[in-house]
Protein backbone atom coordinates (compact mmCIF):
# COMPACT_ATOMS: atom_id res chain seq x y z
CA UNK A 1 0.00 0.00 0.00
CA UNK A 2 1.41 3.41 -0.47
CA UNK A 3 0.82 4.75 2.88
CA UNK A 4 3.26 1.54 4.10
CA UNK A 5 6.14 2.42 1.34
CA UNK A 6 7.35 5.56 3.29
CA UNK A 7 9.46 3.37 5.23
CA UNK A 8 11.04 2.03 2.13
CA UNK A 9 11.63 5.48 0.71
CA UNK A 10 13.12 6.54 3.81
CA UNK A 11 15.68 3.42 3.24
CA UNK A 12 16.32 4.49 0.11
CA UNK A 13 16.70 8.13 0.92
CA UNK A 14 19.33 7.22 3.82
CA UNK A 15 22.18 6.19 1.98
CA UNK A 16 21.83 9.57 0.17
CA UNK A 17 21.99 11.33 3.21
CA UNK A 18 25.23 10.07 4.92
CA UNK A 19 26.36 10.74 1.45
CA UNK A 20 26.17 14.30 1.55
CA UNK A 21 25.62 14.93 5.58
CA UNK A 22 25.95 19.42 5.03
CA UNK A 23 22.55 19.26 2.61
CA UNK A 24 20.45 16.42 4.66
CA UNK A 25 17.57 18.82 4.33
CA UNK A 26 17.83 19.89 0.52
CA UNK A 27 18.50 16.16 0.14
CA UNK A 28 15.10 15.12 1.99
CA UNK A 29 13.28 17.88 -0.03
CA UNK A 30 14.45 17.27 -3.60
CA UNK A 31 13.69 13.48 -2.44
CA UNK A 32 10.10 13.67 -1.51
CA UNK A 33 9.34 16.49 -4.51
CA UNK A 34 10.78 13.15 -6.76
CA UNK A 35 9.29 10.40 -5.17
CA UNK A 36 5.69 12.17 -3.77
CA UNK A 37 5.24 14.58 -6.29
CA UNK A 38 2.52 12.37 -8.45
CA UNK A 39 1.38 10.33 -5.49
CA UNK A 40 0.65 14.24 -4.17
CA UNK A 41 -1.44 14.85 -7.05
CA UNK A 42 -3.20 10.80 -7.42
CA UNK A 43 -4.15 11.30 -3.65
CA UNK A 44 -5.88 14.58 -4.03
CA UNK A 45 -7.53 13.25 -6.75
CA UNK A 46 -8.51 10.32 -4.97
CA UNK A 47 -9.77 12.21 -2.18
CA UNK A 48 -11.92 14.76 -4.13
CA UNK A 49 -13.35 11.42 -6.10
CA UNK A 50 -14.40 10.30 -2.71
CA UNK A 51 -15.93 13.66 -1.57
CA UNK A 52 -17.38 15.29 -4.77
CA UNK A 53 -18.95 18.06 -2.80
CA UNK A 54 -16.13 18.45 -0.11
CA UNK A 55 -14.83 22.06 -0.52
CA UNK A 56 -11.34 23.11 0.06
CA UNK A 57 -11.01 23.58 3.72
CA UNK A 58 -12.39 19.87 4.01
CA UNK A 59 -10.32 18.39 2.19
CA UNK A 60 -7.46 20.32 2.93
CA UNK A 61 -8.45 19.40 7.05
CA UNK A 62 -8.43 15.77 5.51
CA UNK A 63 -4.97 15.95 3.59
CA UNK A 64 -3.81 17.54 6.88
CA UNK A 65 -5.12 14.36 9.36
CA UNK A 66 -4.19 11.85 7.77
CA UNK A 67 -0.43 13.19 7.32
CA UNK A 68 -0.84 14.16 11.12
CA UNK A 69 -1.86 9.58 11.22
CA UNK A 70 1.15 9.08 9.12
CA UNK A 71 3.91 11.02 10.34
CA UNK A 72 2.98 9.45 14.35
CA UNK A 73 2.97 5.64 12.72
CA UNK A 74 6.00 5.82 10.45
CA UNK A 75 8.48 8.25 12.97
CA UNK A 76 7.16 7.24 16.41
CA UNK A 77 7.47 3.20 16.35
CA UNK A 78 10.51 2.40 17.91
CA UNK A 79 11.90 1.80 20.91
CA UNK A 80 13.71 -0.79 23.30
CA UNK A 81 16.69 -1.76 21.40
CA UNK A 82 15.39 -0.47 18.15
CA UNK A 83 16.20 3.01 18.76
CA UNK A 84 19.28 2.55 16.80
CA UNK A 85 16.93 2.92 13.76
CA UNK A 86 16.04 5.98 14.58
CA UNK A 87 17.65 7.97 11.84
CA UNK A 88 15.64 5.88 9.70
CA UNK A 89 12.34 6.60 11.87
CA UNK A 90 13.12 10.37 11.54
CA UNK A 91 13.43 10.26 8.21
CA UNK A 92 9.92 8.62 7.33
CA UNK A 93 8.51 11.02 10.00
CA UNK A 94 9.57 13.98 7.73
CA UNK A 95 8.88 12.28 4.36
CA UNK A 96 5.47 11.79 6.08
CA UNK A 97 5.46 15.55 6.20
CA UNK A 98 7.21 16.37 3.30
CA UNK A 99 4.14 14.22 1.59
CA UNK A 100 1.45 16.17 3.08
CA UNK A 101 2.88 19.47 2.30
CA UNK A 102 2.48 18.15 -1.08
CA UNK A 103 -0.75 17.16 -1.14
CA UNK A 104 -1.71 20.22 0.36
CA UNK A 105 0.15 22.21 -2.63
CA UNK A 106 -1.66 20.47 -5.00
CA UNK A 107 -4.87 21.28 -3.53
CA UNK A 108 -4.13 25.07 -3.64
CA UNK A 109 -3.30 24.66 -7.56
CA UNK A 110 0.18 24.46 -7.10
CA UNK A 111 2.24 21.65 -8.89
CA UNK A 112 3.88 18.72 -6.45
CA UNK A 113 5.89 17.73 -8.87
CA UNK A 114 8.17 21.43 -9.34
CA UNK A 115 11.16 21.36 -7.76
CA UNK A 116 10.19 24.93 -6.71
CA UNK A 117 8.00 22.70 -3.81
CA UNK A 118 11.21 21.64 -2.58
CA UNK A 119 12.27 25.34 -1.42
CA UNK A 120 8.54 25.61 -0.22
CA UNK A 121 9.26 22.74 2.09
CA UNK A 122 12.76 24.13 3.34
CA UNK A 123 11.20 27.95 4.29
CA UNK A 124 7.97 26.18 5.63
CA UNK A 125 10.67 24.03 7.96
CA UNK A 126 12.75 27.09 8.93
CA UNK A 127 15.83 25.46 7.58
CA UNK A 128 16.20 28.66 5.05
CA UNK A 129 14.21 32.36 5.47
CA UNK A 130 13.26 32.88 1.96
CA UNK A 131 12.36 30.86 -1.00
CA UNK A 132 15.19 32.51 -2.71
CA UNK A 133 17.58 31.92 -0.40
CA UNK A 134 16.09 28.05 -0.34
CA UNK A 135 16.89 27.84 -4.13
CA UNK A 136 20.04 29.04 -4.06
CA UNK A 137 21.09 26.17 -1.81
CA UNK A 138 19.37 23.65 -3.59
CA UNK A 139 21.54 24.57 -6.98
CA UNK A 140 24.33 23.92 -4.75
CA UNK A 141 23.38 20.28 -4.15
CA UNK A 142 24.06 17.26 -6.15
CA UNK A 143 21.39 15.42 -7.47
CA UNK A 144 21.14 11.52 -6.77
CA UNK A 145 24.48 11.31 -4.69
CA UNK A 146 26.06 7.93 -4.13
CA UNK A 147 25.33 5.75 -1.33
CA UNK A 148 27.28 6.82 1.69
CA UNK A 149 26.54 4.15 3.95
CA UNK A 150 29.00 3.36 6.57
CA UNK A 151 31.44 6.52 5.01
CA UNK A 152 30.73 9.05 7.55
CA UNK A 153 32.41 9.67 11.32
CA UNK A 154 29.58 8.65 13.75
CA UNK A 155 30.03 12.33 15.15
CA UNK A 156 28.86 13.44 11.83
CA UNK A 157 25.48 10.77 12.10
CA UNK A 158 24.71 11.93 15.22
CA UNK A 159 24.90 15.85 14.14
CA UNK A 160 22.22 14.75 11.55
CA UNK A 161 20.42 12.76 13.66
CA UNK A 162 20.09 16.14 16.42
CA UNK A 163 19.50 18.00 12.99
CA UNK A 164 16.54 15.60 12.19
CA UNK A 165 14.84 15.82 15.46
CA UNK A 166 15.41 20.03 15.56
CA UNK A 167 13.38 20.11 11.95
CA UNK A 168 10.68 17.94 13.69
CA UNK A 169 10.33 20.30 16.29
CA UNK A 170 11.12 17.45 18.74
CA UNK A 171 13.52 19.48 19.85
CA UNK A 172 12.64 23.37 19.36
CA UNK A 173 11.71 23.13 15.78
CA UNK A 174 13.73 24.22 13.01
CA UNK A 175 17.56 24.47 13.09
CA UNK A 176 18.15 28.26 14.22
CA UNK A 177 19.59 27.26 17.94
CA UNK A 178 21.78 29.12 19.46
CA UNK A 179 25.13 27.30 20.86
CA UNK A 180 23.70 26.76 24.41
CA UNK A 181 20.40 25.62 22.67
CA UNK A 182 21.92 22.74 20.66
CA UNK A 183 23.47 21.56 23.66
CA UNK A 184 20.58 21.50 25.64
CA UNK A 185 18.57 19.68 22.16
CA UNK A 186 21.74 16.91 22.02
CA UNK A 187 21.20 16.15 25.86
CA UNK A 188 17.64 15.36 25.36
CA UNK A 189 18.06 13.03 22.34
CA UNK A 190 21.07 11.24 24.16
CA UNK A 191 18.23 10.98 27.28
CA UNK A 192 15.90 9.67 25.16
CA UNK A 193 18.11 7.34 23.66
CA UNK A 194 19.68 5.81 27.33
CA UNK A 195 16.17 5.82 28.85
CA UNK A 196 14.84 4.03 25.02
CA UNK A 197 17.24 1.29 25.70
CA UNK A 198 15.91 0.05 29.10
CA UNK A 199 12.23 0.42 28.72
CA UNK A 200 10.87 -0.59 26.06
CA UNK A 201 9.20 2.18 23.56
CA UNK A 202 9.73 4.43 26.20
CA UNK A 203 9.66 7.94 23.99
CA UNK A 204 6.43 6.62 21.79
CA UNK A 205 4.22 8.59 23.47
CA UNK A 206 5.98 11.33 23.77
CA UNK A 207 7.04 11.34 20.44
CA UNK A 208 3.42 10.82 18.87
CA UNK A 209 2.34 13.52 21.12
CA UNK A 210 5.02 16.11 19.42
CA UNK A 211 4.80 14.66 15.80
CA UNK A 212 0.89 15.32 16.61
CA UNK A 213 1.31 18.95 17.89
CA UNK A 214 3.99 20.06 14.94
CA UNK A 215 2.64 18.61 12.13
CA UNK A 216 -0.64 19.89 12.74
CA UNK A 217 1.54 23.26 12.77
CA UNK A 218 3.36 22.69 9.69
CA UNK A 219 -0.17 21.94 7.91
CA UNK A 220 -1.49 24.95 9.16
CA UNK A 221 1.80 27.65 7.90
CA UNK A 222 1.33 25.36 4.86
CA UNK A 223 -2.31 26.52 4.32
CA UNK A 224 -1.70 29.94 5.17
CA UNK A 225 1.46 29.53 3.08
CA UNK A 226 -0.70 28.05 -0.68
CA UNK A 227 -3.67 29.85 1.05
CA UNK A 228 -3.73 32.79 2.69
CA UNK A 229 -6.60 33.46 4.82
CA UNK A 230 -8.14 29.58 4.50
CA UNK A 231 -8.21 27.32 7.07
CA UNK A 232 -5.35 27.93 8.70
CA UNK A 233 -6.53 29.80 10.90
CA UNK A 234 -8.96 26.84 12.43
CA UNK A 235 -5.68 24.52 11.89
CA UNK A 236 -3.67 26.35 13.86
CA UNK A 237 -6.05 26.23 16.70
CA UNK A 238 -6.42 22.29 16.14
CA UNK A 239 -9.87 21.88 17.49
CA UNK A 240 -11.60 21.16 13.59
CA UNK A 241 -9.61 17.51 13.97
CA UNK A 242 -12.29 14.35 14.15
CA UNK A 243 -10.07 12.22 12.67
CA UNK A 244 -6.81 13.05 14.95
CA UNK A 245 -8.85 12.26 18.24
CA UNK A 246 -6.99 13.05 21.09
CA UNK A 247 -8.32 9.55 22.51
CA UNK A 248 -6.00 7.82 20.68
CA UNK A 249 -3.53 9.65 22.35
CA UNK A 250 -4.71 8.55 25.68
CA UNK A 251 -4.68 5.18 23.74
CA UNK A 252 -0.71 5.26 23.14
CA UNK A 253 -0.24 6.51 26.72
CA UNK A 254 -2.51 3.55 28.30
CA UNK A 255 0.22 1.34 25.80
CA UNK A 256 3.28 2.63 26.97
CA UNK A 257 2.49 2.46 30.84
CA UNK A 258 1.58 -1.26 30.63
CA UNK A 259 4.71 -2.02 28.44
CA UNK A 260 6.41 0.24 31.05
CA UNK A 261 5.02 -0.88 34.50
CA UNK A 262 5.12 -4.64 33.59
CA UNK A 263 9.06 -4.72 33.19
CA UNK A 264 9.02 -2.78 36.41
CA UNK A 265 6.56 -4.76 38.17
CA UNK A 266 7.67 -8.04 37.14
CA UNK A 267 11.55 -7.00 38.59
CA UNK A 268 10.51 -5.91 41.99
CA UNK A 269 8.68 -9.28 42.03
CA UNK A 270 11.10 -11.05 41.34
CA UNK A 271 13.84 -9.24 43.55
CA UNK A 272 10.98 -8.86 46.83
CA UNK A 273 10.73 -13.20 46.07
CA UNK A 274 14.35 -13.47 47.63
CA UNK A 275 15.69 -14.42 43.93
CA UNK A 276 19.48 -13.48 43.50
CA UNK A 277 20.86 -13.38 39.91
CA UNK A 278 23.90 -11.21 40.34
CA UNK A 279 24.73 -8.10 42.32
CA UNK A 280 22.15 -8.49 45.26
CA UNK A 281 18.56 -7.01 45.08
CA UNK A 282 19.66 -4.09 42.85
CA UNK A 283 21.35 -5.84 40.41
CA UNK A 284 18.32 -8.86 40.10
CA UNK A 285 15.53 -6.13 39.36
CA UNK A 286 17.95 -4.81 37.23
CA UNK A 287 18.92 -7.76 34.98
CA UNK A 288 15.19 -8.76 34.99
CA UNK A 289 13.99 -5.36 34.17
CA UNK A 290 16.56 -5.20 31.05
CA UNK A 291 16.07 -8.47 30.01
CA UNK A 292 12.21 -8.22 29.76
CA UNK A 293 12.29 -5.05 28.64
CA UNK A 294 14.50 -6.35 25.59
CA UNK A 295 11.64 -9.56 25.63
CA UNK A 296 8.40 -7.21 24.74
CA UNK A 297 10.57 -4.91 22.54
CA UNK A 298 11.40 -7.65 20.57
CA UNK A 299 7.92 -9.37 20.63
CA UNK A 300 6.51 -5.97 19.97
CA UNK A 301 8.47 -5.05 16.85
CA UNK A 302 8.01 -8.85 15.20
CA UNK A 303 4.05 -8.38 16.30
CA UNK A 304 4.47 -5.16 14.22
CA UNK A 305 6.36 -6.46 11.20
CA UNK A 306 3.99 -9.58 10.95
CA UNK A 307 1.00 -6.85 10.55
CA UNK A 308 2.81 -4.36 8.50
Amino acid sequence: MADESVTVEAQALLPMIWADPQHMPEQLALFAVRRFGPRARAATDRRRRRKPHAGHDELAGDAVAHGTRMTIADGAALGGPFVVLVPLAFVAALLSQARMVLELADLAGHDPRSEQRAADLLVLQDVHPSTEAAGKALAQVPRHPPGGRGRIPRRTRWSLVVRMAAILGITGGGEKHSRTRRIVSTAVIAALFLLGMVLPLIWVPALAVIYRQNTLRLGAKALQYYTPGAAGDALRHRRSFPHVPRIAGVAVILRFLALTLVPVAAAAAVALAGERLAGGFWGTAAIVLVALSLLVAGLWCVRRRVRG
